[in-house]
């Protein structure tokens, strides 16, 4: 068995790796972000974890300071009002915005604020959160007037320049995307499965306290040809699968398609998880089919679900729903 490497620490996000020119002008972007504070707008896809990718961009500037990670998916509007603000929003004219001691925007005090699915916020926090990007200034509790001191990252779907004003505010857009890194789907990129394996074959090896074994050729084309609608998600499932069912070196061609279905497909398993799991599943799946009649039509597809087009916008971020994922459901998940 060979030796055991130690774990990557490279601060290169993984999911940014390899040859490709996609991958280039993403390492690009990554790289001039982490020398800047404005604000930056993060595009991934579903399976792409943007929070830990927007991590790495303040852990490159200065670690040191705090992260403060606000998931605008999973609050409601009074909620995510608070979390980010600290203060609810009045009416009144005011010369600048009230920030209060308990939110995100004044606890990262020189650090950075990540707003995982910008889309998510309800228009009025939208608009503040503009605002105060416009301005550069709030005021904290009955203080005079301060610089907003914390750098504000975000991120959404792909594709979202085609809707703003749908999903996110256009002057809000235009203020985060002040630096734009787009992580380009696996699908765009069979030339990276060279670097992208071996990484996450590293990582994945050391979790599971085994050798690190090597890939031909031949299964890195096959890895390379497939869809990857949940794309790094999806590559560190199957890549585990492959660890705990070859004990030996080398993980050959026929291991992997041992793995696929014969359409290309990952095989099926039995069911498992829970009730509620299966419901996400069939609700994610059914969705799709619906936005995919349509053309991703979204008040089309929300009449015919019985539901308001706002509500139809969070369910598809909320299930991982992209077009981007050629036409097709894509689950949420986690892995730079």
């Amino acid at each position: 068995m060979p030796k055991q490497r130690i774990l990557d620490t490279s601060p290169v996000p993984t999911a940014l790796r390899g040859p490709s020119a996609e991958a280039s002008r993403a390492r690009a972007a990554w790289s001039a972000a982490s020398r800047d504070r404005a604000p930056l707008l993060i595009l991934a896809e579903p399976g792409f974890d943007a929070a830990a990718i927007a991590r790495t961009v303040h852990d490159a500037a200065d670690a040191t300071r705090p992260f403060v990670h606000v998931d605008a998916s999973q609050a409601d509007g009074a909620e995510i009002e608070m979390e980010l603000f600290g203060t609810r929003h009045r009416p009144a004219v005011r010369t600048a915005e009230v920030l209060g001691a308990g939110g995100a925007l004044v606890r990262a005090n020189l650090g950075t604020v990540f707003i995982e699915a910008i889309g998510g916020l309800p228009f009025p926090v939208q608009r503040r959160l503009a605002r105060l990007l416009r301005d550069g200034e709030a005021r904290f509790g009955g203080r005079a007037t301060l610089p907003l001191q914390a750098r504000i990252i975000a991120s959404t779907l792909p594709g979202v320049q085609d809707a703003v004003d749908g999903e996110v505010l256009a002057d809000l857009h235009r203020r985060l995307a002040a630096q734009v890194l787009t992580v380009p789907p696996l699908r765009t990129r069979p030339a990276d499965f060279g670097s992208l394996v071996p990484a996450l074959t590293q990582d994945i090896a050391v979790q599971l306290s085994r050798g690190v074994p090597s890939f031909t050729q031949s299964a890195l084309n096959v890895l390379a040809s497939l869809p990857w609608r949940r794309n790094m998600v999806e590559l560190h499932a199957l890549l585990e699968r492959l660890l705990r069912a070859v004990p030996g070196d080398a993980v050959q061609q026929e291991d992997v398609l041992a793995q696929l279905s014969f359409d290309g497909a990952f095989a099926r398993r039995a069911p498992a998880g829970s009730l509620r799991e299966a419901r996400q599943r069939f609700e994610r799946e059914y969705i799709a089919a619906v936005l995919e009649q349509h053309d991703w039509r979204m008040s089309d597809a929300a009449r015919t679900l019985g539901m308001e087009r706002a509500n139809l916008y969070r369910k598809t971020r909320q299930l991982g729903i992209s077009r981007a994922g050629t036409g097709h459901a894509a689950a949420n998940g986690r892995s730079l």
